[in-house]
Order: structure tokens, then C-alpha cells, then sequence
């Protein structure tokens, strides 16, 4: 299939493109770019199967092109290129797929300009983008003009009407002028034309539809996102667009501007619901959490949950995994003691404010219960992300425990993860680690101004060492705690002990901790670290209050608290849900069959 832009660079629709050539080839490429993309219009085209068969070889061969854009000005790159391809060991199957790599590259550069000059070049040497590139430069394109918006809209009009320009790519496109932060107005005017020159009786997706209503309420223009709803309410006049009906609303008011100054505008949303007879739904509670959020709003957020529990007595509606999150993450930051001590926002009037441990102890007995939790399904991508979704909340709650210095609550949130099947990863290291390093840091730091006390808190997690010659800076620092802290509690004491650790899994390195963003491993950790880093935590935070390091005692009274919290968490007579093996009870398969 040819490249839609192409057709509409050929018959020039895209005037904001060809009456300012200049804007994308007012600086042409710089030396280091121009060899290049000389260089990869001239590689050798092979057949389009090749590409499949050998994506490894395309991987490899343009990660070598991209240390070669990386090199220094100096380097002669264009002979260095031909020699490569003489001798026939750089393997590209295809100079397109080489071009549309260089694109992304230097879009995620912010090179926007050298970017579009590579797409002019291919434009010009016959070479045909995917769409996905086509949408990628579209949205390069209408950052960087200068024309007016009715000029840039104009020429997109073209390009939109043809049929190989899909929802999905439409859909690719506004995520890029998401990234390229154009207005959200534009982007809704934009997505309003495509949906206009469409053929007759193409009829918008649920999820387009959706992202309409996002765009329109994070311009500000709340009755046009209302609007939207009513004009898009069934496909084709009869099938329902939304199976759910208050999931547009909620949208609406997931997505509405953060000030209290649109209280107005949220107030309107749930009169058009209440006028509409739209029925009350979970999303709309979470959407209306969510909201408070951004205002640190805790006291009203948990008077919306306190409806939602006294609704859940006699109606179908529960609180969902959403819920507790919103109201776990607003907990956690209204509370967290910025490793000072201070405790100001801890003192204020909570009113209404369900305590973390009890607030835990709702969400196992709702969300975590036989009862309740939704059975495992039967399609794996489908098991997996029921998996991630309660393996994310467990380690919210978990980091809400630590920013509220609560380690007893920390240990059980952490057993029970491990306990019901979902086990550590290298996020739960990370979480732990950050805030760690951070306590044992300031702690340090603490010792050193006052130049008396000896960081008692960081020797208990980390044993002896010479804290006045820690680095200062903050970021070396942290690196060789977590790396200490690692070291110093792995070691087990007992014979017993290490034969248990050997089957237990293994412990991350640093370098896989700090990377966990971009990768999980998937592996089986050892999660005994971990334990003992809180442990550790708990007996350092007894020595403290005592003044005096009383061993037994410690350990005992540790070992109290972690049994009387335990009880607090986890509620009696209900049995929890596991993802432990493949059994499923009578209820479990109940569920499936009417589900």
C-alpha cells in the first residue's frame, strides 16, 4: 500500500508543508546527520520478507548506525558507511525501515527539524514510510509550522479522507501531538475532521470516542465534551457506543482541568448525569478520588469512599482496585515525613479519614477475598494483567506503610504479597531501596552536622562503617547504600537458613533494580532482603524511643507489634484469594460460568 502522504505530497493538499519547505530545511542537516541520511538512501533495497526473517540482523545493523550518528564531527561517517557496505557486514534488508528508525531516533532526540529533512529525503528518493511514520512526521509537521491552525487543518483534510488512514493511526498521531505538547483544542478539531470526511457510514470507535471526550474536557470546553456524549451515544442510531454509560461521564471527570475553580464544571457533569437518569457506577467515585487528588484533597476523598461503603451494605456497587489506590497514593504523600522530623501534617484533624492499617484490612476483605476477586482467566495475557493489577496495588499499600514510617504494617503488606502467590519483583526492591537510602542518607547527614551522634539508623540496616567518608553528593550516595544495604542483610546466619535461600530465588543487582522502569525481569527473587531491611528498620526505630539498645527486648517487642498489626490487616474468617496453583473453588467456578 503507497504512503497516503506521498499521495498528498504529489497532488500538494499539504500547502503548510509545501509553501515553507524552509521550515524543516532552513538549517538542512548538520554535518552529522547529512552523511548519514545520504548514506541510507543509498542502501541496497532486499525483498520485503527479508525484513521478517532477519529483524535481528535489522536491529543489530541500525544500532550500529545510531553509535555512528553519535560519534564525533570528526569522523569521516560517509566513507566509514561505504566501506561497511563494500565489505557487505552491515546487513539492512530495507533502506526504508533504516530511514523510519532514524525518524524515531531523532524525534525522541527533540531533532524535529533533522527529522523531517530525513522523511523529505525518502519522500525524494522514492522510498515509501509506514503510516505509523507518516503520523509521526504529521505531528513533527504541525509543531513546527507557523501557519495558522485553519491553514495547518486544511491540508491535513486531504490526508485524513484517504481509506488507508486508519482510527489507528489517527490514534498514533495524537499520541504524538500529546508528547509534542500541541493544544488539546487543536487535537480535538483535528479528530472532529477525520470523523467528518470519513466515507458514509463509518461510525467512530468507543475508543476514539473516548479520546474525543479526554481532549475536549483538557482544553476546558466541558459542555462540548457533554455534547460529544449525547452525539455519539449509539453507533449507527442503535447499537450503544459504551456498554457502560457513566463511562464517558467518568472520563469527563477523570479528565477535567485540577483547580478548584472547575468545581463548577464537575458540579455540571453530575447534573447531566442526574438529568439523564445515568446510573451510579464505581468509575464515577474513582473518577471524583482521583480528582481530589491533585488538590490533596484527603478528608473529601474519603467522605466519597465512606458513600461507597455505606452504598456496598445494599447495593451491588464495591470498591474497586482503582479505589484503593487513588486513596492509598493520598495517604502516603499527605503523611510522608520527607525523612524530617516533623510530624505537623500528622497532627491535623483526619476527620473521616479511614487509618492505612484499616484502610488495608477494608481492601483485603473487597478486593482480595474468595468472594470477590474475579476468578484467573482462562487466556494468559488476560491472567497476567489480573496478576499486575494486584501485584501494583499490594506495593502502593506497601510504600504507603514506609512513607508513613509504619515498618510493622510494611512487613505484613509485604507477606501477604508474598503469601498470595504474587512475590517480589524488582519494583518492590526499588521502592524499598529508594526510600531507604534516603532515610540512612539523611540520617548521615543528621550525625555529621551534629557532630556528636553516631547515625544510629543507618549502622543498624547497614552495619559498621565510616559515614564521614560517604560521598556527599546525593545520587553517588544512594547507589552504594542500595548497594550495601543489599549486601548486609542477604546473608543468612544459619546452615538451615542458606539451604532455604538457595531455593528462594535470586537477588537483583543494583543496576537491575535502578533499570526496573524500562525492565522486569520476570525471575524469582529472594525476598528474605527485603524482610530483614525492615526487620532491621523496626528494632533501629525501638532503639531510638528506648535510648539505650536493648537487644532481647527489642526483638520481642518487634516481634509483638508485627502480631498485633497483623491482626489489624488481615480480617478473620475470610478466605483469601491465591495465585498460588490452578484450584478454583465452587464459587470461583461459578463465577466463570456466569461471567
Amino acid at each position: 500500500m503507497r504512503s497516503w502522504l506521498s499521495f498528498s505530497r504529489r497532488s500538494s493538499p499539504l500547502r503548510f508543508l509545501s509553501l515553507q519547505p524552509h521550515i524543516f530545511l532552513r538549517d538542512r542537516l548538520s554535518s552529522r546527520y547529512a552523511s548519514h541520511a545520504a548514506a541510507a538512501s543509498k542502501l541496497p533495497i532486499s525483498p520485503e520478507p527479508a525484513v521478517e526473517q532477519h529483524a535481528d540482523e535489522v536491529a543489530a545493523s541500525f544500532m550500529e548506525v545510531m553509535d555512528l550518528i553519535k560519534q564525533d564531527h570528526n569522523v569521516n561517517q560517509s566513507a566509514w558507511l561505504r566501506q561497511r557496505l563494500r565489505g557487505n557486514d552491515l546487513q539492512i534488508p530495507s533502506r526504508s525501515k533504516v530511514g523510519e528508525n532514524v525518524i524515531r531516533f531523532l524525534f525522541e532526540r527533540r531533532s524535529y527539524e533533522q527529522a523531517g529533512a530525513v522523511y523529505q529525503q525518502m519522500i525524494e528518493d522514492g522510498l515509501l514510510p509506514s503510516p505509523s511514520t507518516d503520523a509521526l512526521f504529521l505531528a513533527v509537521a504541525l509543531a513546527v509550522s507557523k501557519t495558522s491552525n485553519e491553514e495547518q487543518l486544511e491540508g491535513f483534510e486531504a490526508i485524513l479522507s484517504y481509506r488507508s488512514f486508519t482510527e489507528v493511526h489517527l490514534m498514533e498521531l495524537l499520541k504524538h501531538i500529546d508528547t509534542l505538547e500541541i493544544s488539546p483544542r487543536i487535537a480535538a478539531r483535528l479528530t472532529r475532521l477525520f470523523i467528518s470526511v470519513k466515507a458514509e457510514g463509518y461510525w467512530p470507535s468507543p475508543n476514539l470516542v473516548t479520546k474525543l471526550i479526554e481532549l475536549h474536557t483538557r482544553a476546558g470546553e466541558i459542555d462540548m465534551a457533554a455534547r460529544t456524549i449525547v452525539e455519539f451515544e449509539y453507533q449507527g442510531g442503535s447499537r450503544p457506543t459504551f456498554e457502560n454509560r457513566t463511562q464517558p461521564y467518568a472520563q469527563i471527570l477523570r479528565t477535567a482541568p485540577g483547580t478548584r475553580s472547575d468545581q463548577e464544571a464537575v458540579d455540571r457533569i453530575m447534573g447531566i448525569m442526574q438529568e439523564k437518569d445515568v446510573p451510579i457506577h464505581i468509575a464515577v467515585f474513582n473518577s471524583l478520588i482521583a480528582r481530589e487528588k491533585l488538590f490533596r484533597g484527603l478528608r473529601k476523598a474519603f467522605a466519597f469512599y465512606s458513600v461507597i461503603m455505606r452504598l456496598a451494605m445494599t447495593t451491588p456497587l464495591k470498591p474497586d482496585a482503582n479505589t484503593y489506590q487513588n486513596l492509598f497514593r493520598l495517604l502516603g504523600f499527605q503523611y510522608k515525613n520527607k525523612y524530617r522530623q516533623n510530624a505537623s501534617r500528622r497532627d491535623q484533624d483526619k476527620g473521616i479519614v479511614v487509618p492505612p492499617r484499616l484502610l488495608f484490612a477494608d481492601m483485603m476483605s473487597l478486593c482480595f477475598s474468595e468472594r470477590f476477586h474475579p476468578p484467573r482467566s482462562d487466556i494468559p495475557s488476560v491472567a497476567q494483567r489480573q496478576l499486575e493489577t494486584d501485584r501494583s496495588l499490594l506495593l502502593i499499600a506497601f510504600r504507603t506503610f514506609l512513607y508513613v514510617d509504619d515498618y510493622p504494617a510494611a512487613i505484613i503488606a509485604l507477606s501477604t504479597t508474598i503469601d498470595l502467590g504474587l512475590g517480589v519483583n524488582e519494583r518492590t526492591y526499588f521502592v524499598l531501596l529508594r526510600y531507604m537510602a534516603r532515610k540512612v542518607y539523611f540520617d548521615i547527614y543528621i550525625a555529621r552536622l551534629k557532630k556528636k551522634n553516631a547515625p544510629r539508623f543507618a549502622l543498624e540496616l547497614m552495619g559498621p562503617f565510616d559515614h564521614m567518608t560517604l560521598d556527599p553528593n546525593p545520587h553517588k550516595a544512594y547507589r552504594w547504600i542500595m548497594e550495601r544495604l543489599i549486601e548486609h542483610n542477604s546473608v543468612r546466619r544459619t546452615a538451615v537458613a542458606t539451604v532455604i535461600a538457595s531455593q528462594s530465588g535470586r537477588i537483583p543487582t543494583v543496576d537491575e533494580i535502578l533499570n526496573q522502569h524500562n525492565h522486569v525481569s520476570g525471575d524469582q527473587l529472594d525476598e528474605f532482603p527485603l524482610i530483614n531491611i525492615l526487620r532491621r528498620g523496626m528494632r533501629a526505630q525501638i532503639a531510638l524511643r528506648h535510648s539505650e539498645k536493648d537487644q532481647p527486648k527489642g526483638n520481642d517487642e518487634r516481634k509483638r507489634a508485627v502480631r498485633k498489626v497483623k491482626y489489624q490487616m488481615i480480617p478473620k474468617d475470610v478466605p483469601l484469594w491465591t495465585w498460588k496453583g490452578k484450584h478454583e473453588t465452587t464459587r470461583q467456578r461459578s463465577y466463570r460460568k456466569n461471567h
